[in-house]
């Protein structure tokens, strides 16, 4: 008699959920606006001496 045992593999990776993903989702894009704030904050320093030279 052969006995075949299945073994529970509990060195499986974490199943994501769909509120874990939506969450990392929402948590990048307010990042991603973030940044998006910062450069345009950055753009509109440089961008004024140029400004300034078109209006002269």
């Amino acid at each position: 008699m052969h006995v075949h045992s299945v073994a529970c593999r509990t060195d499986r990776e974490p199943e994501c959920s769909r509120f874990h993903y939506e969450k990392q989702l929402l948590e990048k894009m307010v990042r991603m606006e973030f940044n998006m704030e910062r450069l345009q904050q950055r753009l509109d320093i440089v961008s004024e001496p140029f400004a300034k030279l078109n209006v002269m």
